[in-house]
């Protein structure tokens, strides 16, 4: 329980001090924005880009790991869609972002602390395995369905949207970074000191300025109302998520039973910090940044409960 709550105390702690400093005006809401677009475009690409390039994918591939946390996601990415727009009747795009929080873990900022806690060592393996999935599967995926989205409630027709679809995540520069990070680590690319340093920079930079945004644009929220939109992204997250991985895990021919149990925390994860700053370029700036404080609240419960059965 102490392990957890000391990872936990210093996202709280950045996310009540945007909160803080926007409530008292010392720093601007309407700073906000620019503060997203700095994670957005800069800091969280150049984590993803430095992370990717510096992988060496045949030490790391595990076969059985890759397609429980794929194959899990991927299920619980076709449930939420098909609960959120076609059950409960959401607009496209809420629905795509409900759904993008229930399978997009916090696994640089949240998981890979969490996995160091539980193993004792650095779990550069279980690590490695899961950044691919995400960053070449999950994220580009939810990515995608959000621009398909929100093309459709702006009217376009299937064939048109479809058509534009490509170009229009090829200008994300999240899908930009990953492509490049995958293509240097295929080529085994070795990049100059200086601009290796730079890139852990800014990369170092995306977590704080994340959270802080976070605090900053729950000043004057009023979402009560959306509770129950907020709470089956929360569920979703941390109970849906672990427990289908787990379920595939249980389906998929035995392997290294400490990579079972770190492919089911990283699933338990709460949403990534940059789940806000997605959000903002939909209109869903202030929906996200309070699901991902509940989400992240909530996992101080769910996290201790699987560590306890484990």
């Amino acid at each position: 329980m102490l392990a957890v709550m000391s990872i936990t105390a210093p996202i709280f702690m950045l996310i009540a001090l945007g909160y803080g400093a926007v409530r008292l005006r010392l720093v601007p809401g309407e700073a906000l924005p620019g503060m997203g677009r700095f994670v957005l475009f800069f800091a969280m690409p150049a984590l993803i880009f430095h992370t990717l390039s510096e992988l060496s994918v045949h030490e790391v591939i595990e076969p059985g790991y890759l397609l429980a946390y794929a194959g899990g996601s991927l299920l619980l990415l076709a449930l939420g869609l098909g609960l959120t727009i076609r059950i409960m009747k959401k607009k496209a795009v809420l629905g795509a972002l409900q759904s993008m929080g229930m399978v997009v873990p916090n696994s640089a900022f949240f998981g890979y602390p969490v996995l160091l806690q539980v193993f004792g060592e650095a779990p550069a393996r279980a690590f490695a395995l899961a950044l691919l999935v995400e960053n070449l599967l999950i994220i580009p995926l939810a990515l995608a369905v959000l621009e398909f989205s929100a093309h459709r409630e702006q009217g376009a027709s299937p064939g048109r949207v479809l058509r534009a679809l490509p170009a229009r995540i090829l200008k994300n520069p999240l899908i930009l970074a990953i492509m490049a990070g995958a293509l240097a680590s295929a080529i085994g690319l070795t990049l100059p000191a200086p601009l290796v340093t730079g890139l852990e920079l800014l990369g170092r930079a995306s977590a704080a300025v994340a959270l802080f945004v976070i605090g900053g644009s729950l000043v004057g929220s009023t979402l009560r109302d959306k509770l129950s939109d907020m709470s089956l992204v929360m569920l979703g997250k941390l109970v849906m998520h672990p427990l289908l991985v787990a379920l595939m895990v249980w389906w998929l021919p035995p392997f290294d039973p400490d990579l079972q149990l770190a492919v089911i925390l990283m699933a338990a994860m709460p949403m990534m910090s940059m789940y806000p700053i997605i959000g903002e370029q939909y209109g869903q700036r202030r929906f996200a940044a309070a699901t991902l404080l509940l989400t992240t609240c909530a996992a101080f419960v769910s996290l201790s409960v699987i560590l306890l059965l484990r």
